[in-house]
């Protein structure tokens, strides 16, 4: 049995591999998804996920559901022991993840087999998504993603080797271009952009197919880390107070009940001019009725946002222009997103489509986990061919008179066939006196661009880079003491497509003085 997984920030999806068909039918869900919710039941005492959690019980005592797990780890990875407490309980958010995943698995699992088209119910392999950048970049994404990584582990006792995280827009990509060969059968390049809204995040990559080599180049990639459906959701709540009462005061089950109706509000407009609005607040009802028209004034907004991440993934190094466009996340339902795009892009509706957006991203990760799998070891998988989505580069002084940015890794550059971004200091780096004992090296990341420095490769500091964590310190040898500043030390940087970036200093013999990196694995 071979499963993808979109673990999303309000909704999750599982699909089977059912031969070369991935599935999705096997697991209770709304059309929607399985929410993303996790809460301890007092009144049951167990543990409730999901739909389960959408009960009267939940409705009074909403406090108790966790919500938004995968934006809590996203936003700080680093802190995986936070507490979060459910019906007087108490837990680590990852702890809460992992046993959401657990039943995740099982309901799939379970399903699956109950359907009896499986012959094989073990668990073969397993790749769960994650969005295109997490936090404050690569180094966080890469722990979120070794988070996952080693929890789908646990769970299923599989290997590393069994157990991949692939990006979400990449795994929409897949999942189009794979049902699209299916389909026409297709023998030439594809190129797409895959808007991806979900509830919590926007991702907007450009991916290029070449089906004779199974190579998926990723050309661009952008996104809005605090963008989601969410946030349509919260600006259509103010829109129906606004028409309704000038203050929420409702109790916190009214509260829990106001969000579902605003919700489902929403989704009603997406296929509706207009829809009526009935809710309860301090035990009185209230009522209005709202317009597709009102919600897209209140929204536009967060569509102009959205447009913003589009124009940057356009733009981005060569400007490159997809062939089609695909929408996928649930929030790509809103007519209003599909519109935007036209009237930014120029595509007409042909050529903009909006594709099974709570299903796109499951399906194409079990689409991946199928082509990376075989049990005699044969199978030779798509190749993602990534590139790196922050600039890297370390404190210094430019002639030793200006404090400065060295940049070495420049968001853009591609990884090679191995997975890996290396790059050597052109120039070499002595200390700033002759009395000093260390060196630092203190990282930094930006959005700089290649060529965009005062010289070469120097940026001025305070040029929109960010303190990343990672430091190295260089001993000044003995025999330069007293005469530091002939000593000479160049600095390397790597970076690898599962995020981990490392510096490594040198002396000019080539023997390496210091080393840091995220390190992850040993």
């Amino acid at each position: 049995m071979i499963i993808g997984i979109d673990f999303g920030t309000c909704y999750s999806c599982a699909a089977i591999m059912n031969g070369l068909i991935p599935v999705t039918t096997f697991t209770r869900d709304t059309g929607m998804g399985i929410p993303s919710l996790f809460m301890y039941s007092k009144a049951s005492d167990q543990e409730l996920y999901g739909n389960d959690c959408d009960t009267p019980e939940a409705f009074q005592h909403s406090e108790d559901i966790i919500r938004y797990m995968k934006r809590t780890v996203r936003e700080d990875p680093a802190n995986l022991d936070r507490k979060v407490v459910s019906g007087g309980r108490e837990y680590t958010i990852s702890q809460v993840i992992e046993k959401y995943l657990t039943f995740l698995i099982n309901e799939v699992k379970t399903s699956a087999i109950r359907s009896g088209e499986f012959r094989n119910n073990e668990i073969e392999a397993v790749t769960i998504t994650a969005p295109v950048g997490i936090a404050a970049g690569q180094m966080m994404a890469s722990e979120y993603n070794r988070l996952i990584q080693e929890t789908i582990m646990r769970i299923t006792g599989l290997q590393k080797d069994d157990v991949r995280v692939l990006q979400e827009p990449v795994a929409a990509a897949i999942s189009y271009l794979y049902s699209e060969d299916v389909r026409t059968h297709y023998d030439g390049i594809q190129k797409i952009m895959v808007f991806d809204l979900g509830g919590g995040t926007l991702d907007v990559s450009i991916v290029e197919h070449d089906p004779s080599t199974l190579e998926y180049r990723i050309l661009a990639k952008e996104g809005d880390l605090e963008l989601g459906g969410n946030d349509w959701d919260a600006a259509l709540r103010e829109k129906i107070l606004e028409k309704t009462v000038p203050k929420w005061t409702g109790s916190t089950e009214e509260t829990a009940r106001f969000v579902k109706v605003v919700t489902k509000a929403k989704l009603e407009l997406s296929t509706m001019d207009d829809t009526i609005v009935i809710f309860t607040m301090n035990g009185q009802d209230k009522f209005t009725r709202i317009s597709r028209r009102e919600f897209e004034d209140c929204t536009s907004h967060l569509v102009d946002r959205a447009m913003e991440v589009v124009d940057r993934a356009l733009s981005f190094d060569d400007g490159y222009m997809p062939d089609k466009i695909v929408l996928v996340g649930g929030g790509s339902n809103m007519p209003q997103i599909a519109e935007a795009i036209m009237e930014r892009t120029g595509f007409d509706a042909e050529d903009v489509s909006v594709y099974d957006p709570s299903k796109a991203i499951a399906k194409g990760a079990a689409v991946f986990a199928k082509l990376n799998f075989a049990s005699d070891g044969s199978a030779v998988g798509p190749r993602i061919l990534d590139m790196s989505t922050l600039t890297y580069g370390f404190s210094s002084r430019y002639h030793t008179d200006i404090d400065a940015i060295y940049n070495m890794i420049y968001k853009g550059d591609r990884f090679d066939g191995s997975g890996r971004i290396v790059r050597k200091s052109d120039t070499s780096f002595i200390p700033l006196r002759d009395d000093q004992t260390v060196v630092s090296f203190e990282i930094y990341e930006s959005e700089n661009q290649a060529g965009e420095g005062f010289d070469g490769d120097w940026f001025s500091l305070g040029s929109g880079e960010t303190y990343n964590g990672l430091r190295v310190t260089v001993q000044v040898p003995p025999e330069y003491i007293g005469k530091a500043r002939g000593f000479h030390m160049w600095a390397t940087m790597t970076l690898d497509s599962n995020g981990v970036l490392e510096i490594t200093v040198t002396d000019p013999s080539g023997r390496k003085l210091a080393h840091g990196s995220t390190a992850l694995e040993g």
